[in-house]
């Protein structure tokens, strides 16, 4: 058993529309299709192996433990990208995803699932992979003076699962009340 899990925020289906329809007018017109085989997502813990039914578990329990958060909102805002090669929708960052983030790369930390997990620089990619240097500078020059924003309420996360060649969502993991989060135990409490 070997499963490739991914750890991801998923906006609501009329932000995911309107995505949708930026990714497969820059295929359609460009000739790129590898970012149409993903869901419109914003990484929060890089694709990951599990091949163990017991990390399985404990990689599900560190998320639960890590899903202790308030809501909050988060804005997409305009175009970027990364060198020659990702092009992508900026999302901007504020305090709720950043301290998500954080809290659930704390919480799987222990089980040594990447090497290093790289700086966080939360983007919502358009174009990637399949883009070659000079498409990537036509598909800039398109979009250099476009505006796009579109914000939403956050108040999960989900894990999608590779399964048929395909990101399918897995599961999604609710917000709880961080005030309820139980206190680990100590003698000096």
């Amino acid at each position: 058993m070997e499963n490739l899990f991914l750890v991801c925020l998923v906006p609501p289906i009329s932000v995911v529309e309107d995505i949708d329809e930026i990714r497969t007018y820059i295929s359609e017109k460009f000739s790129v299709h590898e970012s149409l085989k993903r869901p419109a997502h914003i990484t929060l813990y890089p694709p990951v192996k599990l091949s163990a039914y017991n990390v399985e578990e404990r990689f599900f329990k560190a998320l639960a433990d890590a899903s202790f958060s308030h809501p909050f909102i988060q804005v997409l805002r305009n175009f970027n990208s990364f060198l020659e090669h990702t092009f992508y929708l900026d999302v901007e960052q504020n305090e709720g995803l950043m301290t998500l983030e954080k809290q659930i790369t704390k919480a799987l930390h222990p089980l040594k699932l990447i090497e290093k997990k790289e700086k966080f620089n939360p983007h919502l990619t358009l174009a990637f992979r399949d883009v070659k240097p000079p498409i990537f500078k036509q598909i800039s020059t398109e979009f250099k003076d476009r505006k796009f924003k579109r914000e939403f309420q956050v108040s999960s996360f989900s894990v999608y699962k590779h399964t048929d060649k395909r990101w399918q969502p897995f599961k999604e993991f609710s917000f709880k009340d961080p005030n309820t989060k139980p206190k680990a135990l100590s003698l000096f409490g």
